[in-house]
Order: C-alpha cells, then structure tokens, then sequence
C-alpha cells in the first residue's frame, strides 16, 4: 500500500496582508475570504462584547508568523511573546513622544468622535441632544481658550 500524502492548509499570520501583526490576514487566506470580513468581525466584538482584543492577542500569541510555521509550539509561543512584548513597548514610547502639536491634534480628533458618538445616541433615542449643546459649546471654548 502506498503511503498516503496529507494535503492540508496551514493557519498562520499572514507576512505580506497585516495591519498590526498578521492575525486577520492569516485567517482570511486559511478561510479563502477577504481579510477586512475578519478585521470587522474583530472589531464588532471589542465593541459589542469587548472580546475581540482579547481574542486577537490570543491569536497573535498561538498562531505562528508565516515563516515560522515549522517550529514546534512552544517556541512559536516564546517568539510570539516577544513580538507582542516588542510591539507593545514600541507603542508606548512612540506614545509618550508625541508632541504638544499632535496632542493638541489628538484632543479635537477625540472632540469630533465625542460628538459623534452624541449624535448617534440622539438619533437611537437614547441622549437629548438638544439639551446638551450648552455644555459643548461652553467646553469647546473653555478649550480653545486654556490650551
């Protein structure tokens, strides 16, 4: 009898399709479907169930990096680890860097998104709008006048 040849797919993080570590294009190409269907699915559970970051490190952490499919788990693991521990500090000091212009920056993109989201829940039904235009308007001037 022959021996028998197993032809299977290997799930990894994508090299080429990544926005942060590969995760969501890893399991668009093991699942042969477009990789922003998972980076949405991701983000809809960090915001409905507030698990989707949680399950994206796990991912990044177990699955291995597309080069280096062939270690054994242990080691994917430690190196995942590592990346993840490398990423993390370089976020934060490019975090702490920032500028007093791109933090001034920051706070009216934070400003726009708070009214946005304001305007959402007003048009749900669930926030008076209306009544909160005072209290914005007031606080937009008082920052643009202490920063």
């Amino acid at each position: 009898m022959a021996a028998k040849t197993e032809n299977f797919k290997k799930l990894y993080r994508s090299e080429t399709n990544r926005a942060l570590a590969g995760v969501a294009g890893g399991l668009g190409e093991y699942f042969q479907i477009d990789p922003t269907i998972i980076r949405l699915i991701f983000v809809l559970l960090t915001v409905f169930g507030g698990s989707g970051v949680l399950v994206y490190i796990i991912l990044w952490i177990l699955i291995p990096s597309e080069k280096n499919t062939g270690k054994d788990s242990e080691e994917t693991i430690k190196n995942n680890t590592e990346e993840f521990k490398n990423k993390a500090k370089k976020f934060a000091e490019e975090f702490k860097g920032m500028s007093a212009q791109h933090h001034s920056k920051n706070w009216f993109g934070y400003i726009v998104i708070g009214l946005g989201l304001l305007l959402l829940l007003n048009s749900l039904g669930l926030f008076q709008f209306h009544l909160f235009w005072p209290i914005i308007l007031i606080l937009f001037g008082l920052i643009l006048l202490f920063r």
